[in-house]
């Protein structure tokens, strides 16, 4: 059977956390960039396959599907049944499965969707209003390393590799993870992940496109 089809942008921290599992399990995958900027994720090929037009977009000949968090576990599940990254253990799954959900309802939309408008252009400086708001959102992020090294236990899952990309993004755009001790001794633990100099690299593209529409980058946040 062909290897799946992975439809990413580069700089897409969801879709490079898919790209970290890649090569953690050193999956083989066709990757097709596409650049939501450019207006590819809205013809009318790829609405077909993702009519919420997102990106990343997995396409498991004919099974599509989209949203990183549910691709990471679709990916494990289906090629790497029972993997430490998503052991197929209850109590352990539902662990990841809390930190997948609030990365997804809470964290990535308070502070990466805050940061975003800075990225459009809708936002010209960091408001009071969002730096509290990404401040509160590290915060309750740390609450989660208080008894464990990583996010979902004492091992690095799935649960890890959907947020290092934010924070990545995040250090590499002028954020000092250094006023969050914990999640700064967990980020500098990810650095046995596989892809994770790649992911710097990408992290580090981000940094320059905020830099370059709003030169402090996020410097007040710190």
């Amino acid at each position: 059977m062909p290897a799946p089809t992975l439809y990413y942008f580069p700089m897409s921290p969801p879709a490079r956390a898919v790209l970290l599992l890649m090569k953690e399990l050193e999956l083989p995958m066709n990757l097709k960039e596409v650049n939501p900027l450019a207006g590819e994720t809205r013809t009318e090929e790829f609405m077909r396959m993702n009519p919420e037009h997102t990106i990343p977009t997995l396409d498991d000949n004919g099974f599509y599907l989209g949203e990183s968090r549910a691709i990471l576990s679709y990916l494990i599940d289906a090629y790497r049944p029972g993997h430490t990254l998503y052991p197929n253990i209850p109590k352990e799954k539902a662990l990841i499965n809390r930190v997948l959900h609030h990365d997804l309802g809470s964290f990535y939309p308070k502070f990466f969707g805050t940061i975003g408008a800075l990225f459009s252009g809708a936002a010209t400086e960091i408001s009071d209003e969002m730096k509290t708001t990404t401040q509160k959102a590290l915060t309750d992020l740390e609450h989660y390393l208080t008894r464990n090294d990583y996010f979902a236990g004492e091992n690095l899952t799935i649960a890890d590799l959907s947020l290092v990309p934010t924070i990545a993004s995040a250090v590499h755009c002028g954020l000092d993870l250094t006023n969050y001790p914990r999640l700064n001794a967990w980020y500098e633990s990810c650095r046995v992940l596989k892809g994770f100099e790649d992911d710097q690299e990408a992290a580090r593209q981000v940094g320059e496109y905020l830099r370059s529409k709003f030169p402090t980058g996020l410097e007040a946040l710190n």
